[in-house]
């Protein structure tokens, strides 16, 4: 099943346009239930796990280390209608959150079986788990910015002072390491991370998660 229409949110990070987006998602939602009126989305009966089993199981990867709460829960909403079996994010408590709340304004527009919430996680160092890294106060000023043309997810933003400012917005970085060999200068660095496992062990708790993926170096 295709779908395809825009949410009405501003791709900006800062806090003040977050605040604008919360303040006008009832017409943002308003404008998606008129698109899925138009286009005619049937319900969904077959649970994911039927789907498992017939071989068309469909995953939505928000990503491992993508933790921009506004885009998942727009890829939640978005992919739930279009009849996604399972939507595999962070394992972050916010972002968890973000999932499910898309999830919920999805099933709001049209009565569809739930998608199972899937977490990653890992033991040990992964491509997944990883985010970009640099000082920009070492960049030289009138360096080109290679890397903010090729981040795929606008994870870098810079602006000129006295020095370079800004840098990269770390909920928005997923770890692709397209900057990593672009840069002129060699100043950035991917730096990994492991999950932590008291905090993934509280997570599974809160009972709104039906999967996880573990990213394993087997030891």
């Amino acid at each position: 099943m295709a779908l395809s229409f825009s949410c009405c949110t501003s791709l900006s990070l800062q806090n003040h346009v977050k605040e604008s987006f919360k303040i006008r998602s009832n017409k943002c939602l308003d404008t998606v239930k008129n698109t899925v009126k138009s286009t005619g989305i049937s319900s969904l009966t077959i649970s994911p796990h039927d789907s498992l089993k017939m071989g068309t199981w469909v995953k939505l990867i928000c990503g491992a280390s993508f933790e921009d709460l506004i885009d998942i829960r727009n890829l939640s909403l978005v992919y739930t209608l279009a009849g996604v079996d399972c939507i595999d994010c962070a394992a972050d408590a916010s972002v968890v959150s973000a999932v499910n709340e898309g999830i919920e304004a999805a099933m709001d527009i049209v009565p569809l079986r739930k998608p199972w919430v899937m977490i990653s996680v890992n033991d040990d160092e992964d491509l997944h788990f990883r985010k970009a890294a640099f000082d920009p106060s070492d960049c030289p000023l009138d360096c080109s910015r290679p890397c903010e043309a090729v981040c795929p997810a606008n994870a870098i933003k810079l602006e000129k002072g006295a020095s370079l400012q800004g840098g990269v917005i770390n909920e928005r970085c997923y770890g692709c390491g397209r900057c990593l060999p672009v840069c002129p200068y060699d100043k950035i660095k991917a730096v990994t991370y492991l999950r932590d496992a008291v905090a993934t062990a509280q997570l599974i708790r809160r009972n709104d998660i039906d999967a996880i993926e573990i990213h394993t170096n087997g030891r």
